[in-house]
């Protein structure tokens, strides 16, 4: 009876070792997958995407990029150094044209494209390298084009002339920038460039002391949802003349000079108001108070910010003219009744389904003054949702231009980004949903300022677009989501 049970015990124990052996060794095989699948997945080069990044800080903190050929040398000088072909248009340009291998050539193209602008190199290391390392994937994959766009002064130039070809047939393009949150859009504001004539006519000074204004060290930036937190040195040139306006001051301009970076905002004014010497303490005092102000609200983000004043109480120091006293308090005018900022929706206004009343719905941006002898031209950028409110805000301009005697020309003007195509789209979603290491994500939502992928819908309206904005906290792991989603594309089960 023992011999018995002896047998039946060690016949249960070899089966439960067998059952433990066999539940180890699927453990085992799972955790394998998983190594390879995660291995498989982790496509970015993280050590190359910080060095890139940091490369870029580094001569931020050595005071910058000299100039765009800087920059641009930056980029082409680390493909030279890892053997990474590329070429250069026309334009600046940046192109990385990766041909598909054998069995991906019918998957539809791959298209890559961000800016690059040496004034926003420091705020932009991150996206560069995103851009650098998506470049550089050896993936076995379709088409892959990455293209570094030329943005100087944020013109636009290098998107305009982008090759019809790179965008060819029915490619998938992602146009990727950087920002304080990330999300996904597919839709973005129309953006119209006018300009306001003001007539000019000079005459003799008639006041006997002049103060001469001077702004700088506006760090550059790209017009959009941050018009609101971005010191405006035309509106606060703007505020003084108001002010003596106000104070029944007589007044004469000159020597007007406005700091234009393209159609980035203005960094900078420079400025003479001639008034009469009983006239200065009062009007000192003022913008005393007015640099403070200034001080106060700007000069965390901007420590190189320069708000000053210098008054000329000699006669013999004062330009025997300036504009007449008539244009100045014209020009006084148009400044201070254009409204300058963001507009919002209102009630009665037609709001979208994923908009409320108060949330933006577009930008008006005095970006530039040209003082000639005959004329003073305002240059204007308006943004908006769509054509409708974009007239909107322009009918508003038009009517502060004529209500004194001013003129309003339409220079140039761009069609909203809209893609109604939601492949891309879903395909980024579910890619995120399966890499692991994303730890986020992407929010779905729409632009509330122009951006390039109204240049990049207008080369191919089949092309299938989306915007990513990455940010600080997830810019490597979503690099390492396009660089999965583009190597998996065109995969027996790919997503």
């Amino acid at each position: 009876m023992w011999k018995e049970d002896g047998i039946t015990m060690n016949k249960l124990l070899g089966k439960r070792r067998i059952m433990i052996i066999a539940a180890a060794i699927i453990v085992l095989l799972a955790a394998g997958f998983i190594y390879i699948r995660n291995a498989h997945m982790q496509l970015l080069d993280h050590t190359e995407f910080e060095a890139f990044a940091s490369g870029i800080d580094e001569i931020t903190a050595a005071g910058g990029f000299e100039d765009q050929a800087a920059l641009r040398d930056y980029i082409t000088g680390w493909a030279d150094d890892h053997s990474i072909e590329y070429k250069k248009d026309k334009s600046g340009n940046i192109v990385f044209n990766t041909p598909a291998v054998d069995r991906k050539k019918n998957v539809s193209p791959s298209v890559v494209c961000v800016s690059y602008n040496y004034e926003t190199a420091a705020d932009n290391a991150k996206l560069l390298a995103s851009a650098a390392m998506i470049a550089a994937a050896d993936l076995k994959s379709g088409r892959k084009t990455v293209i570094f766009c030329n943005d100087v002064r944020g013109e636009g130039k290098g998107y305009r002339s982008v090759s019809k070809k790179l965008l060819s047939g029915k490619p998938k393009v992602i146009y990727m920038d950087y920002g304080a949150s990330s999300y996904l859009s597919r839709s973005s504001f129309n953006r119209v460039l006018s300009e306001i004539t003001v007539p000019a006519e000079t005459s003799e000074v008639t006041g006997d002391a002049a103060v001469r204004i001077h702004i700088a060290g506006i760090r550059p930036g790209e017009i959009n949802t941050s018009i609101s937190r971005q010191p405006d040195p035309v509106n606060a040139f703007s505020v003084l003349l108001s002010r003596l306006k106000a104070k029944s001051v007589v007044f004469q301009l000159s020597d007007l000079s406005v700091t234009s970076d393209g159609n980035m905002y203005p960094t900078g004014l420079d400025a003479t108001i001639i008034i009469n010497s009983y006239s200065v303490s009062s009007f000192t005092k003022y913008i005393d108070k007015r640099i403070k102000a200034w001080e106060r609200s700007y000069s965390a983000d901007h420590p190189d910010l320069i708000y000053s004043y210098e008054v000329i109480d000699d006669p013999d120091l004062i330009s025997d003219s300036a504009y007449s006293e008539e244009t100045s308090a014209t020009l006084a005018n148009v400044l201070y009744t254009i409204q300058n900022g963001a507009y919002k929706y209102a009630s009665g206004d037609d709001i979208p389904e994923n908009r409320e009343e108060g949330d933006l719905c577009g930008i008006n941006c005095l970006y530039d003054v040209q003082a000639g002898e005959d004329a003073v031209r305002i240059a204007i950028m308006t943004q908006a949702v769509n054509e409708s409110y974009s007239d909107r805000i322009i009918s508003d301009n038009t009517a502060a231009a004529e209500l004194f005697g001013c003129s309003i020309s339409i220079i140039d003007s761009i069609d909203r980004f809209n893609n109604e195509k939601d492949s891309l789209s879903r395909t980024i979603h579910k890619t995120l949903e399966k890499i692991s290491d994303s730890g986020s994500s992407l929010k779905d939502e729409t632009d509330n300022y122009f951006t390039p992928s109204s240049y990049l819908q207008r080369k191919n309206s089949k092309a299938d677009i989306v915007h990513i904005r990455l940010n600080d906290r997830y810019a490597a792991s979503f690099t390492n989501m396009i660089l999965y989603y583009i190597a998996t594309k065109g995969n027996f089960l790919a997503l």
